[in-house]
Parts: C-alpha cells; sequence; structure tokens
C-alpha cells in the first residue's frame, strides 16, 4: 500500500467519512503514473512519486503535473476542512486540481464529484498559475543530487523531511 492509500484510510477514519469511494480507478491512475517530472528522456516518473509518498506535502507541484492530463483544468488553493491538523496541512490548506465536473486531489488520491458531500470539505479560494515548470529543471543539480546523494535524491529534490 502506497503512502497516499494509507493517508486516506488514515483521514477517513479519523474524520469519520469515506473517502475509498472516491480513491483514484485504475485508469486515472495508470495515467498519473505514466506522467514524468522534468522531462519524457531524463524524469522521474509520478510513480515513484507516488510510491515513496513525496506528493504529500508537496500538493502544489503534483496538481501541477495531473492537470496537464485534463483539457480543461484549474488547480485551485484553498482549505481542505478533513486535512486540518494534519502534519503538512495545519490549517487546512491544500492545492487540488478542480475539472468541470471533478475534484482531482494528489494527496489523498481521490477523484471527487463537485455534487457530493466529500466536495464540501474543500473552500476554494483562489486557482493558480504556477510561475514555475516541472518540465524546464535544471538537469545539472539534478545529476549532482543523483551522484552525491543516491538514496536521498528523491527526498532532496522535493525536499521532504526525513
Amino acid at each position: 500500500m502506497i503512502p497516499s492509500e494509507k493517508l486516506r484510510k488514515i483521514i477517513s477514519k479519523m474524520r469519520k467519512v469515506n473517502l475509498e469511494d472516491f480513491k483514484w480507478d485504475e485508469s486515472l491512475k495508470k495515467s498519473v503514473f505514466k506522467l514524468k517530472y522534468l522531462n519524457v528522456n531524463k524524469g522521474i516518473s509520478l510513480r515513484e512519486v507516488f510510491k515513496n509518498g513525496y506528493n504529500i506535502g508537496n500538493c502544489t507541484i503534483t496538481a501541477y503535473c495531473v492537470s496537464k492530463l485534463f483539457d480543461r483544468s484549474s488547480i485551485c488553493t484553498g482549505k481542505v476542512e478533513i486535512l486540518k491538523g494534519t502534519k503538512n496541512s495545519e490549517n487546512g490548506e491544500h492545492v487540488w486540481v478542480e475539472t468541470y465536473d471533478f475534484i482531482i486531489d494528489t494527496t489523498l488520491m481521490i477523484k471527487v464529484p463537485l455534487d457530493s458531500i466529500i466536495a464540501k470539505y474543500y473552500h476554494k479560494e483562489d486557482t493558480i498559475t504556477p510561475l514555475f515548470s516541472p518540465f524546464d529543471y535544471n538537469y545539472s543539480i539534478d545529476e549532482h543530487l543523483r551522484k552525491v546523494y543516491p538514496e536521498n535524491y528523491y527526498a532532496e529534490l522535493f525536499d521532504v523531511k526525513k
């Protein structure tokens, strides 16, 4: 079980909500995991990011990457009540992808219909356009981290604290 799945189960139990009904179907999961962070020739697959839990606490970058799967989507920022008090979201701060019909949460790996009860926990404050592109990454830093800190490479790249 990957970290997002564990977190989803913990939040479900803690908040007495059933997030399992909204987990990503295999088709969405497969599409997300095929994406690469950086570029198609020399990047980190999002499969590795999610497998290692580096998407948790890095919702802006993962939302940006996943938003590329949808023709029309927004990257939303705001508060999510069910995340309040968690390590990376003390006050419920969060970033997610929104389409015309769904909220796509890259931390909990859920796809929530906008008209569902779970969607009411998401309070959009703004839509954002990141000022960066993860697909335009400086490979000299990338190569340095990979060679010098192979065991901490992903942690360093995603600023994950162990």
